[in-house]
C-alpha cells in the first residue's frame, strides 16, 4: 500500500496500480499486479493493516489485497527499514540540512511538522546540489535559504507491511531513492532506501533468487 502527502496532508492511499494512475510511470516498467479492487477486499485489508506489529492476519489480508499466492513468502518493509529516521522541520536552512546529511551519511531528510511525526515534505542531497549548482555565483547566499524553497511537497510513502519487491518497483519506475514509511495514523515510523533493499537481496536467500 502506498500513500501520497502534500501541504494539505494525506491525499491518496491505495495499491501500486492506483499509484501509477496518479503518478505516471513508464508502462514498460510497471509490474503486473492484478489487484482485487472490490470495496470489501480493500476494507478487509485496511482493517488488518499494520498497527505496530505485523500479524499473520495482516499478512494474509495484504496477500489477498495484492492477489498474491497465500503460501508465497513475503518480505515486508518493516523487516528492512531503518526505524531511526533523521528528520527536520521546514525552518532549517539548506546549509543545515546539507551538513546533517554529510555528518550522518544519509541522502535525504523527511520534513515533519513541529513536535509531531506527520510528514510535510522531504529534502534530498540531489535537490540541494542541483539548486546550488544552477547558480554558483550566489551559492553561498542560497545555502542560507530555508529548505521550504526547494523541498518536495508531494511525497510518496509506503506502509510497513508492503512487499519490498513492490517498493523496489516503485523506486525504479518513479526514480525515487527512498520512501518514508508511515502507519495508519499517518505517523512516520521509518524509512526504506534502495541501499536497504540491495542489502536484503544480498543476504536473504528467497530474495537472492528474485534478484
Amino acid at each position: 500500500m502506498f500513500s501520497m502527502y502534500d501541504d494539505d496532508g494525506l491525499n491518496f492511499r491505495n495499491n501500486i496500480d492506483h499509484l501509477y494512475k496518479v503518478h505516471e510511470a513508464a508502462p514498460s516498467h510497471r509490474i503486473k499486479n492484478r489487484v482485487k479492487d472490490d470495496d470489501s477486499s480493500k476494507q478487509h485489508f485496511e482493517d488488518n493493516l499494520y498497527q505496530g506489529q505485523i500479524t499473520k492476519e495482516a499478512t494474509n489480508a495484504y496477500k489477498e489485497m495484492t492477489n498474491l499466492e497465500t503460501k508465497a513468502d513475503i518480505y515486508h518493509v518493516e523487516q528492512i527499514m531503518s526505524q531511526k529516521v533523521l528528520t527536520v522541520n521546514d525552518s532549517k536552512t539548506i546549509r543545515e540540512c546539507y551538513e546533517m546529511m554529510q555528518d550522518n551519511a544519509v541522502q535525504q531528510l523527511p520534513i515533519i511538522a513541529d513536535n509531531q511525526l506527520h510528514l510535510k515534505g522531504i529534502i534530498t542531497r540531489h535537490d540541494i546540489l542541483k539548486y546550488i549548482t544552477n547558480d554558483l555565483e550566489n551559492a553561498s547566499e542560497k545555502f542560507d535559504y530555508a529548505i521550504s524553497n526547494i523541498s518536495t511537497k508531494k511525497i510518496i510513502t509506503t506502509d510497513p507491511i508492503s512487499d519490498i519487491r513492490r517498493v523496489a518497483q516503485v523506486m525504479i519506475d518513479l526514480n525515487i531513492n527512498a520512501l518514508p514509511v508511515v502507519n495508519t495514523e499517518d505517523i512516520l515510523v521509518g524509512i526504506v532506501t534502495r541501499n536497504d533493499i540491495i542489502k536484503a537481496v544480498a543476504s536473504l536467500p528467497h530474495l537472492q533468487l528474485w534478484a
